[in-house]
């Protein structure tokens, strides 16, 4: 009697599902969610204790996770602090590197507002931060970069307009310092901490745009004149650009 041979599958060989991988891919990402719990947790707690009476105990409660789970993840509150407020301290990083507007007041104004909003929207860690600054020099540290990133960039925008003939005569280390710190200053007094001295409350474009005007007042001789666009780099630029070897030059503070 013949034995039939098999025939070959259609659509070739069917490869089955490795339930080791999909094991991995559920762990993976069950502690990502895990960790992003206790990271919401200890952003809400940080910002209604404080920096210095917050425990583990407060950052697990109502989670529905344990004391061992937190220590699978986190190692102390001061590194739930670091990783939590080091998030912040990026987006503002990064929002300030945002430029947009027509004009020097309008990316002024769209800059302030920006770094108003996000003290805003993490109002308490960045009272949490400015507490624990100066009793933990890791996150002094965290700050200082946070501060540093911000005034190279203004730095760098004054410089800029100087050269191209756009700004009173100024001296651009101090001027970085005095900007830089009225912004910081208006956000950290009104935002972050609640100041309110005068009978008719202050909001945050009210104060955005005072902060602006103040800042063109002081620095540029026609704020509100169109920005010209800037001119294609010529061929060897653009290849030097594309290789990063040439950063684009920005308007915008």
């Amino acid at each position: 009697m013949t034995v039939p041979k098999p025939h070959p599958a259609r659509h070739g060989l069917v490869r089955r599902p490795d339930p080791a991988v999909g094991a991995v891919r559920r762990a993976r990402g069950s502690a990502e969610e895990t960790a992003q719990v206790l990271l919401a947790s200890a952003q809400q707690v940080f910002g209604q204790k404080g920096y210095v009476r917050t425990t583990v105990q407060d950052i697990i409660e109502g989670t529905g996770l344990s004391r061992g789970a937190f220590y699978r993840y986190f190692g102390s509150t001061d590194e739930i602090f670091v990783a939590m407020v080091t998030r912040v301290v990026d987006e503002l990083i990064v929002s300030s590197r945002e430029h947009s507007g027509r004009t020097l007041r309008e990316r002024v104004f769209g800059g302030n507002l920006r770094y108003l909003q996000i003290f805003a929207r993490h109002r308490g860690v960045m009272r949490a931060l400015f507490e624990a600054a100066y009793v933990n020099p890791q996150i002094a540290a965290i700050q200082a970069r946070m501060r540093s990133a911000y005034l190279r960039r203004l730095r760098d925008h004054l410089v800029r307009q100087l050269a191209l003939g756009r700004c009173q005569p100024l001296d651009p280390d101090a001027a970085t310092l005095a900007l830089g710190m009225m912004v910081e200053g208006a956000a950290q007094a009104w935002v972050v901490m609640g100041l309110e001295p005068f009978e008719q409350a202050l909001d945050l474009e009210r104060l955005c745009t005072q902060v602006t005007e103040i800042w063109c007042r002081s620095v540029y001789l026609a704020p509100d004149r169109p920005i010209p666009e800037p001119a294609a780099p010529a061929a060897s630029d653009r290849q030097r650009l594309l290789a990063g070897e040439v950063a684009p030059q920005e308007d915008g503070p």
